[in-house]
């Protein structure tokens, strides 16, 4: 009796526990398209044009050894990380321009060193607390706001009011270890 129930469990538990990721899955993806301030065909847009860009990037042979992040949003792309020397900087806006079509690219990549494991975790909590400390604040609703963090620079994306775009360059400001904050925004009336 006791290796039938092991058995079952060795069948079931598999299956169970799958369908809890799926489950906690889809959770997190419609909740971010929830909070999300684009139209839902925007956002499968903007998914489409960073996969173009992010393929045309992996597909040079030179571009795919930097540490290049591409975001796009709301038909724009935004290129931050690292490369090696400043003619590959020009390369990955050329490549990104040509791959994406994007209406404005904001080619923020440094040029220097490759972020490292340390570098890229430092980034991961500052913007965590940039965007908590925009969440705290009921007073805005910044709940939309895309929050990036590359070599200690915040850049802040969104479809959002003066007011509001100018109250989250605040609240990054302040954040400790903030280097510089940038604005990605598409201000509305």
């Amino acid at each position: 009796m006791t290796i039938f129930r092991t058995l079952i469990l060795a069948v079931v538990l598999p299956i169970v526990s799958g369908c809890t990721a799926i489950a906690v899955g889809g959770v997190v993806a419609g909740t971010s398209v929830l909070l999300d301030s684009r139209e839902v065909n925007t956002q499968i847009d903007d998914t489409g044009q960073r996969l173009r860009v992010l393929q045309a990037i992996s597909d040079d042979e030179d571009l795919s050894r930097q540490r290049i992040v591409v975001v796009a949003y709301n038909g724009d792309v935004l290129l931050v990380g690292q490369v090696i020397n400043e003619s590959l900087k020009q390369r990955a806006g050329r490549v990104a321009h040509e791959a994406g079509a994007p209406l404005n690219l904001f080619n923020e990549l440094e040029v220097g060193n490759l972020a490292t494991l340390t570098d890229r975790s430092k980034d991961t909590w500052i913007t965590t607390r940039v965007k908590s400390q925009l969440l705290r604040d009921t007073t805005y609703d910044t709940s939309g706001i895309k929050v990036i963090t590359e070599n200690s620079n915040v850049f802040l994306l969104g479809i959002v009011e003066e007011n509001i775009a100018q109250h989250a360059v605040e609240v990054a400001r302040n954040v400790s270890g903030v280097k510089r904050v940038v604005r990605v925004f598409n201000i509305v009336n």
